[in-house]
């Protein structure tokens, strides 16, 4: 295999990357599916494919590895590493004893109350799980134990380390069925092995397979139904401005030895600026500012100048190619946010689309202005 195919082969950022990452991560195709993901939204079709993106927690994946076998269920933790448990017991054992090492007594007792409460869900999960159910499903955590009522609605704050609340109004269908339940996910997609990457997600629109116990509900992806209008005159001048710099963009971008990790490099800055709520502030200059403070050797920032010099300064069109999407995106999300349906979010975290025939993957539309993760 040659160099640029091995290092092509490495998947880039995560299983949903930023509609503007597209830009650096795949170059000036990135940017032109970018904007066909733009163009879609202003469809029928297309408006309606963009789903809630949620803040909930734990992470939780369960399913049967056979027909009428035992259920397997654990969080990301386990997920990740393979570890497949098949009892109450195996559920609790991993996560007190097996996923780290406690540094407090403090967290020994914190880390012994999920391990409890987890392994709790495993008979709930069970019953609510047909037996000839085969493969898992995994789904964000919404509420654990019954949420406060008050004036006629639900509300839920599932994740400590956000501000992201969900709420539902007690006299809709939903609500009703929170009435009578204790446990509440949102379910994802499928997977055909248990511990598969990310990247092997099958999209899930119906999980109503997994309402056998009352005492849990599994609520579908919840699809976005207003109207997107999109600047078409923004979308063409973005057009105007890839075809003019696509050469530059492209040659800069291209992999180098020594230098293989040059996008997950202008990842990073972009990640650290919008954590830092300095988004406002990309350019060239900041990002050479970044870059010198930076944990990247002094090798590959010598490297990353010299490039950008003989690619005509590609970082400046790169950079203000990503401001540009993300401008047009934030318009979408702010049409997005004003829609309530059976549930809502305040302070959410935005959006998401799954690729369907686009070539470069996921996708999703996160206010990272005004949200970011802790």
């Amino acid at each position: 295999m040659r160099y640029r195919e091995l290092v092509e082969a490495k998947p880039l950022g995560r299983a949903f990357n930023h509609l503007e990452d597209l830009v650096f991560f795949y170059g000036s195709a990135g940017t032109i599916e970018a904007l066909e993901h733009l163009k879609d939204f202003a469809t029928a079709e297309g408006s309606n494919s963009i789903r809630m993106k949620w803040d909930g927690n734990p992470q939780i994946y369960w399913g049967r590895e056979e027909n009428g076998g035992p259920l397997v269920l654990g969080g990301h933790n386990a997920w990740s590493k393979g570890v497949a448990a098949k009892s109450p017991e195996e559920v609790a054992d991993f996560i007190i004893n097996q996923s780290g090492s406690p540094k407090t007594p403090d967290e020994v007792q914190a880390r012994k109350e999920f391990g409890n409460t987890f392994a709790s869900l495993y008979d709930e999960f069970d019953k609510a799980t047909p037996t000839d159910f085969v493969g898992y499903v995994y789904a964000d955590g919404l509420f654990l134990s019954k949420p406060e009522k008050k004036d006629g609605v639900y509300t839920f704050c599932p994740n400590p380390k956000s501000k992201t609340c969900y709420h539902v109004r007690a006299e809709s269908d939903l609500g009703k069925q929170i009435d009578r339940a204790n446990i509440m996910v949102v379910g994802h997609a499928f997977f055909q092995q248990w511990g598969l990457p990310d990247s092997s997600q099958q999209p899930m629109q119906d999980f109503s397979a997994f309402s056998n116990n009352p005492n849990v509900i599994v609520l579908g992806p919840v699809y976005n139904k207003t109207p997107v209008k999109v600047n078409v005159q923004a979308i063409d001048r973005v057009e105007g401005f890839v075809k003019q710099h696509a050469n530059q963009i492209d040659n800069f971008l291209q992999p180098v030895k020594g230098l293989a990790d040059l996008k997950n490099i202008i990842y990073t800055y972009v990640n650290q600026t919008a954590k830092a709520k300095q988004l406002d502030s990309l350019s060239e200059q900041h990002f050479f500012n970044w870059l010198s403070q930076s944990k990247v050797s002094a090798n590959k920032q010598n490297k990353i100048v010299e490039l950008n010099t003989q690619a005509g300064n590609a970082i400046s069109a790169i950079i203000e190619l990503v401001k540009m999407i993300q401008r047009m995106k934030d318009e979408v999300i702010d049409q997005l946010e004003g829609e309530q349906g059976d549930i809502w979010d305040t302070n959410g975290e935005g959006r998401v689309r799954y690729a369907g025939d686009k070539k470069f993957g996921n996708v999703k539309l996160v206010p990272r202005k005004r949200w970011t993760p802790s």
